[in-house]
């Protein structure tokens, strides 16, 4: 809404960004955020790191693999260097899941519009993750 019907705007977003209409005027960032998340991220807590050695090097299929294969399995897939390529989010979930992944009853990913979207495993069923029924 603009400012003819609310003098005052409030709101928040999880991504840091400056896109916003122009009538609601520069962001402005909470200090210290980025350095809480990447602390919390980086946390042995809720992450692990493994250097992984791949006879004849590395390729996507092998480093999902890898990542298929640990147990316990992960509960979240971060490619923060944008290394796995050549793969839709849906193919990427499917494939971690015949190889691996044992525990876990499907795979959210977001798709090309952007929205939660569940593979299951039972079927390979492709579904809205708020329509899934899995907690």
């Amino acid at each position: 809404g603009g400012e003819i019907l609310f003098p005052i705007r409030l709101g928040f977003s999880g991504t840091p960004s400056d896109l916003l209409p122009l009538e609601l005027g520069s962001c402005h960032y909470e200090a210290g955020t980025d350095g809480k998340m990447i602390r919390f991220l980086t946390s042995p807590d809720v992450m692990d790191l493994r250097l992984l050695d791949f006879p004849g090097g590395w390729t996507v299929k092998k480093l999902l693999q890898s990542i298929a294969e640990t147990e316990p399995s992960p509960h979240a897939l971060i490619d923060t260097g944008a290394l796995i390529t050549g793969m839709e989010n849906m193919e990427v979930g499917k494939f971690l899941m015949e190889k691996g992944l044992k525990d876990l009853d499907g795979v959210v990913f977001l798709d090309r519009e952007d929205r939660q979207m569940i593979i299951l495993r039972e079927g390979w069923r492709v579904m809205k993750l708020a329509q899934c029924g899995i907690s």
